[in-house]
């Protein structure tokens, strides 16, 4: 969490991802072109799933004609990986409009069609039980109530309807203070991330800043988190069937 000890409001993580929609500041291409999508695109499954395709996790289970969600949909890469495969009811929101613009341009781009929104993961523009599935990458540990976004889920899924998330895992590293401060001296020189100020994401040395900055230096909200925290945030909506 950030270093203050209030937690930001939802209309400071809004501005800051206006200002700094993913993987800005990263590529060659300019920003929103039919290039820069392709190259985030396959940044993405490099860093992600080491050059192969994502994990049958993200579609386990599901049929084509489910009605599916992506929550934070970013520059669209989910919304895109879901109609290519074939997913014909496909819905998305972003809390940042320019995100949102970013998504159907690519839609445009890539002769793609989906109904996309800009919606609040803690309170949805959807009526209850309107999904099959809800997909949300990356977006939990950027919301100031990430139990109010999980209850907003379950709302608009219909019963025994599916959710699929990941969050910033607290590691090896995270979990231990004097190591990890130990570790940034010596690696701080050399770990550089390009793009929205990261350039002295280790300098602090302290978890919770680097796990903040790891998306820009004026991110507002950035949280990781241990498999026992997540199953706390989920008691009672859902019933954790996988972990990847």
């Amino acid at each position: 969490m950030h270093a203050n000890s209030a937690t930001p409001t939802i209309e400071q993580v809004r501005a800051f991802w206006d200002r700094h929609p993913l993987f800005t500041g990263e590529a060659r291409h300019p920003t929103g072109s039919r290039g820069w999508f392709l190259e985030h695109e396959q940044v993405y499954i490099n860093d992600c799933f080491a050059g192969r395709p994502p994990d049958p996790i993200f579609t386990r289970g599901l049929d084509s004609g489910c009605r599916l969600l992506d929550v934070g949909c970013g520059p669209g890469f989910w919304v895109r990986y879901f109609l290519r495969q074939g997913f014909r009811h496909v819905s998305a929101c972003d809390l940042a409009p320019r995100s949102v613009e970013l998504t159907c341009r690519s839609l445009e781009l890539f002769g793609l069609d989906a109904d996309v929104h800009v919606g609040n993961a803690e309170e949805l523009p959807y009526a209850a039980g309107q999904f099959d599935h809800i997909n949300c990458q990356g977006v939990l540990h950027h919301t100031p109530c990430p139990r109010r976004a999980l209850e907003e889920f379950h709302r608009v899924l219909r019963p025994n309807g599916t959710l699929c998330f990941s969050v910033y895992h607290t590691n090896f590293l995270l979990r231990r203070p004097w190591l990890l401060k130990c570790f940034s001296r010596i690696c701080a020189p050399f770990i550089k991330l390009k793009g929205r100020g990261r350039e002295k994401l280790l300098a602090s040395g302290r978890a919770d800043e680097i796990v903040r900055m790891y998306d820009g230096r004026d991110n507002p909200l950035g949280r990781s988190y241990t498999l026992a925290e997540l199953r706390q945030l989920v008691e009672g909506l859902f019933q954790i069937e996988e972990v990847g």
